[in-house]
């Protein structure tokens, strides 16, 4: 009668806690609606340039048709971009773009670059690092954290990149097929420059945007677009074995690793059958990729040597950090500088780890601002699969809803999907970063933005829920008091 009396029931989109007990979460009411009605999605321009960039960085268009190139379209769909969001945000009186620790750490490590410049090797080399590379690298990741407020923006974006990916693995496995496009006699190498050419490089790539791929795989409803998914998969692997990358195969190992330890929960079945297919694959593969992986632990099995010059350039990479601890030798400047090798024999050479490139080229703080730009990646898939199994809110007596009240079930899925397949694209891409030059690519912080805007779209809609259930909460707790009374 008391609950019937003061119109208590069910509070708007969580349970409700009435002498102690819980009850059931309550459908999405009309405050609610209106709340995802206003973050509906609009297509506005600084998204759609921002899309433009992605798929130019990706599909690389120029190397095509060269003639594209003197339009410099990643240039113009960038300043795009950057304009459009600027108008947009600041006529409604808004700051240029969103500001949080990842977007200060980012601008924080190309500070550092411009810093070191005059205490480089070479600095020019050094300001062309900056202005060809990592100015871009700011900017893009700036409007990627503005622009990507949804989950649906989201899912589009990492689909761009997927489609892209597995055009270029299709390409890498029709080279691979035909004899051209290869080096060191039978290693495959990218159908385009840029982040896909060298085939290290190539395969770091496709094992971090598998990851997501995969998930889509295990979460995707529609069933065209997991077989669609399932396809592009399927391209990677083939294109990954094509480069005999030993960097890739342990970062694909590492990788699956994580998409297992998630599918084993969700989705067993697929698990069992993705071990049988591997298993059935495996003897399939050329043995020449075998004879290649085994040189992982037998130096004589790699005829080429690389394994052992990696060796001496990872000492002689520890021995200039520590000859430059504080400014290091200059951004891109390792292979520049030959203090301590008269002979000159390993001029030219990068370091072959990004720890190392990072400490060697910027100094400890380098080290630790990249450092501390991986560590918020992680954190970030993390934070937002916390949030999505409901956090608890300790010293707090307003009850909590069961689920995400703001999050529907499409955009849950949506949600889950990013987070965790960023997280498993964090693992393969930091093994593979483990053997390779890649702290100024865009690989990384193209998956740092996605994983940073995944749970800003989360904790945003939390906050919305706040908003929305505290005036049916303090009517609540008035009707409450008065009952007590």
């Amino acid at each position: 009668m008391e609950r019937l009396t003061f119109n208590l029931g069910r509070s708007r989109g969580g349970p409700l806690v009435v002498a102690g007990r819980r009850t059931a979460p309550a459908p999405l009411t009309s405050p609610v609606r209106k709340a995802i009605a206003a973050v509906r999605d609009r297509y506005d321009a600084d998204y759609l340039w921002m899309i433009a960039f992605t798929a130019i960085l990706f599909f690389r268009p120029q190397d095509h048709f060269p003639p594209l190139a003197v339009l410099h379209l990643a240039e113009v769909t960038a300043l795009g971009g950057l304009a459009a969001m600027a108008v947009r945000r600041l006529s409604s009186g808004q700051t240029v773009t969103k500001v949080n620790a990842e977007l200060i750490g980012v601008v924080a490590l190309g500070a550092l670059i411009l810093f070191t410049i005059p205490f480089s090797t070479w600095p020019s080399g050094s300001l062309q690092v900056f202005s060809d590379i990592y100015v871009k690298i700011i900017l893009i990741f700036a409007l990627m954290v503005t622009t990507l407020t949804t989950a649906k923006r989201l899912r589009q974006m990492t689909w761009v990149m997927l489609v892209a990916s597995g055009y270029i693995a299709a390409r890498a496995v029709f080279d691979y097929v035909r004899g051209v496009n290869l080096t060191e006699g039978d290693r495959v190498r990218g159908a385009v420059g840029g982040i896909f050419e060298n085939p290290n490089d190539l395969a770091l790539n496709l094992v971090t945007f598998l990851a997501p791929t995969l998930f889509i795989v295990l979460y995707e409803r529609r069933g065209s677009r997991r077989l669609f998914a399932a396809g592009i998969a399927a391209t990677m692997a083939m294109a990954i074995v094509c480069t005999k990358s030993r960097s890739g195969f342990l970062g694909l190992a590492a990788m699956l690793l994580v998409v297992a330890y998630y599918a084993l929960k969700a989705r067993p079945n697929l698990v069992l059958a993705g071990v049988v297919a591997v298993a059935i694959a495996m003897p399939m593969m050329p043995a020449s990729f075998w004879n290649r992986m085994t040189s992982i632990f037998e130096a004589d099995q790699d005829p080429t040597g690389s394994r052992e010059a990696r060796i001496k350039i990872m000492e002689k990479g520890l021995q200039v950090f520590i000859d430059n601890p504080v400014t290091g030798v200059g951004a891109g400047q390792f292979q520049n500088y030959d203090a301590h090798d008269s002979s000159g024999a390993d001029k030219w050479r990068v370091t072959h780890n990004v720890w190392l490139q990072v400490s060697t080229e910027l100094g400890i703080f380098g080290l630790l601002i990249f450092g501390f730009l991986v560590v918020r990646a992680f954190q970030a898939c993390t934070r937002t699969l916390t949030l999505l199994k409901g956090p608890r809110r300790k010293r707090r007596r307003k009850p909590m809803p069961e689920e995400p009240p703001f999050v529907t079930e499409p955009e849950r899925q949506i949600l889950e999907m990013t987070a965790k397949g960023m997280l498993a694209a964090l693992v393969g891409w930091a093994v593979c970063a483990f053997f390779a030059s890649v702290a100024f690519n865009w690989t990384f912080y193209y998956v740092l933005a996605l994983a940073v805007a995944c749970r800003e779209v989360t904790v945003s809609r939390w906050r919305q829920a706040d908003q929305a259930e505290e005036p049916a909460r303090a009517r609540v707790d008035a009707g409450l008091a008065r009952v007590h009374a």
